[in-house]
Parts: structure tokens; sequence; C-alpha cells
């Protein structure tokens, strides 16, 4: 099986949501290797940046939006004790 099939059928079964970012990615490659086109160089780099700051942001705001969630009486102590000996327990 050649590269390009195997890149097609990693492709085939990637999530829609992955695809945009391995698609600039590509095009990042393209201009790479084209020294005569530098815009599409600036673009790619740009758009790059611009979807990872997106992220960034979509994710804070995501952490944001639970500030304030939890109960008064929360320990937040016995939850981490419970939580250590719950994923632990089968090492002791």
């Amino acid at each position: 099986m050649s590269t390009l099939e195997k890149a097609i059928e990693l492709l085939q079964e990637m999530p829609e949501r992955k695809l945009e970012a391995v698609y600039m990615y590509m095009r990042y490659v393209s201009s790479q290797s084209d020294d005569n086109d530098t815009s599409a160089n600036e673009t790619a780099k740009t758009h790059i940046i611009e979807n990872s700051v997106e992220k960034k942001q979509k994710a804070f705001q995501s952490l944001i939006s639970f500030a304030g969630t939890l109960p008064e009486e929360f320990d937040y102590k016995q939850e981490l004790k419970e939580a250590r000996e719950a994923k632990y327990a089968r090492f002791t």
C-alpha cells in the first residue's frame, strides 16, 4: 500500500472536526515546497495560528462556565482522596 493510500485511509476514518487542521497543515507543507508562493504560505500560517487561538479561547470559555458551580459544602480534599483511592486502589 502506498503512502498516499495509507493517508487517504486515515483521512476517511478521521472525524470531520480534525480534518480542517490536517487540510491546513497540508496547505502549509505544500506552500513550503514552492518558494514563489509566499502569500499562500503566510495565509496558511495565519490560519493555523488563528485556528489554534480559537480552540484555546473555546476551551477557556468552557472552563470559565464551570466557575462557581460547586456547592458551598464541597470538600475538595475528601473528593481528591476518594478519587485517588478509586484510581490507585489496585496498586496497594
